[in-house]
């Protein structure tokens, strides 16, 4: 076998014990789904673990069907627990019903929550329900 082309260069002690901080395994997303012209906002843990106390915050006031504000959802204000691979789906509205109402259709999302090991998380999001738009079409 042939020697190495580069020369092997030992690393100094110091880079070898520090090492950045592992990826969080336990992620929470707030996805919309438009199926059969429903429009839903699904809340979804992804990764190996679980997610402890999780809140989303909404940029702004968004009413369902019925008339009552998601922002308020116990979903979205009081989950204590979230499974792993877990997904739950709030109906909204028909997305054009969504629209007729003149619901926001770009917003923005925070989420918080803490994975097992404690840490606290956050992801912030942005939706622009335009982007379904051509589906009204459809319905």
């Amino acid at each position: 076998m042939a020697a190495a082309a580069f020369p092997l260069v030992r690393m100094p002690d110091a880079l070898l014990r520090t090492s950045p901080t592992p990826p969080n395994p336990t992620d929470v997303l707030l996805d919309t789904r438009v199926e059969s012209g429903a429009l839903e906002f699904v809340l979804r843990c992804t990764g190996p673990g679980a997610a402890h106390a999780v809140r989303v915050r909404f940029s702004r006031a968004i009413r369902d069907v019925a008339g009552e504000r998601v922002n308020d959802n116990p979903l979205f204000t009081q989950l204590e627990f979230l499974a792993p691979g877990r997904e739950v789906a709030l109906l909204i509205d028909t997305l054009a019903g969504y629209g007729r109402r003149r619901q926001p259709m770009r917003f923005d999302v925070r989420l918080a929550w803490r994975d097992d090991a404690g840490r606290t998380c956050r992801r912030d999001l942005t939706h622009d329900l335009a982007a379904w738009s051509h589906l009204r079409q459809r319905l």
